[in-house]
């Protein structure tokens, strides 16, 4: 079995961590494994040795005769390889790779990563996903709710499959005095909306004025947010904004809460590593659906609507003053362990693959 993998790059990112853990458990069983980036960046996540990383380089400056450029080199070289199949993801890179390999007779799989309502951001690449996804050979939704936005066909060679949770990346449980704190993480970009959860804070600070608020990630909205923080006019030092770090679990493990506010998600990795670390967490309850099949509400952590800093303040209040319940939270971890372990959903993708190639 070759299995080539076609992504943007391995930067800090939901999808990345997904192939490279991907790619670390097949190679363990002996998968033949190539990775190209379209835009290669140094990776963020390791790789194993004994894949194939190839890198498709600039060759204009010229924005669209670049792009041009590389989906043909992506062509030459995916042919040279004589994968049995490829997969790709995000979906903006998808569509795009599924269209330049179109006639090689090489199965192509598609991973949708977010809300197909929202993603991909250009109309121009969800105008091609409805010429491209009729063709492609195999689908890849993170939740059935996802899966509903296309059609009955596309569904039909698709499948819903969660993101692997690797259990070697969590730091090893252990019953910590929660400290006060509220913590979040993900790219500073508008999809996430840190704003809600600043505006948020900023309530749930009124009558808990001893937690601060940490917001791990980096993105084109840092000095926005940090203005928006100033703005509130709390103490300073109260909210802070760490940047990426490479030991983000074993930094927040001990927190007194994770919250996540995004307006929209597919199935979010930071949640599921969170709840696995044993924090207690609470999440908007966004579309299209992934926080709601990770978070069963009230049992093993706490769902508020989208964009109400209201209830996402009285969530936090929740977790902040019943101690029983922010302790039965905290113990849900060894389920979450269990239900995406790395090496049994690893296999669930790579038997998909499989069938796909036959």
């Amino acid at each position: 079995m070759h299995i080539t993998v076609v992504t943007k790059n391995m930067k800090a990112g939901g999808a990345e961590r997904v192939i490279a853990q991907l790619l670390h458990s097949w190679s363990e069983q002996g998968v033949k494994c190539s990775l190209i980036c379209i835009n290669p960046e140094v990776p963020f996540y390791s790789i194993p040795k004994s894949v194939n990383c190839i890198d498709i380089p600039d060759f204009s400056s010229n924005g669209d005769v670049n792009k041009i450029r590389k989906y043909i080199r992506l062509r030459h070289v995916v042919r040279g390889l004589h994968p049995d199949v490829v997969l790709s993801l995000p979906e903006e890179i998808g569509v795009y790779a599924a269209l330049a390999l179109w006639g090689t007779r090489i199965p192509v799989v598609v991973s949708e990563r977010n809300n197909p309502w929202f993603m991909p951001y250009k109309k121009i690449t969800r105008a091609l996903r409805r010429v491209v996804y009729p063709f492609v050979k195999g689908l890849i939704f993170q939740t059935g709710n996802a899966a509903s936005f296309f059609s009955s066909s596309q569904r039909r060679k698709g499948i819903v499959l969660p993101n692997p949770l690797d259990i070697t990346r969590l730091p090893e449980f252990s019953v910590c005095e929660r400290e006060k704190i509220v913590v979040s993480a993900g790219r500073l970009e508008t999809q996430k909306n840190f704003d809600l959860l600043l505006e948020a804070f900023a309530d749930f600070y009124r009558d808990h004025n001893d937690y601060s608020l940490k917001i791990y990630g980096e993105g084109s909205l840092r000095t926005a947010l940090t203005e928006h923080a100033d703005r509130l006019d709390l103490p300073k030092g109260v909210i802070l904004f760490p940047g990426v770090s490479d030991n983000l679990l074993e930094e927040i493990k001990c927190a007194g809460m994770f919250v996540l506010p995004s307006d929209y998600e597919g199935m979010p990795n930071v949640l599921i590593e969170a709840m696995a670390c044993g924090i207690p967490c609470i999440s908007t309850d966004c579309p299209s659906g992934g926080p709601a099949e990770i978070i069963n509400n009230g049992q093993n952590g706490l769902l508020v609507p989208t964009g109400d800093s209201e209830a996402m303040a009285s969530a936090m209040r929740a977790l902040a003053d019943d101690q029983v319940l922010a302790k039965m939270f905290s113990q849900q971890y060894v389920t979450t362990r269990v239900r995406f372990n790395a090496d049994a959903v690893c296999q669930e993708w790579l038997d998909y693959l499989k069938k796909v190639s036959d």
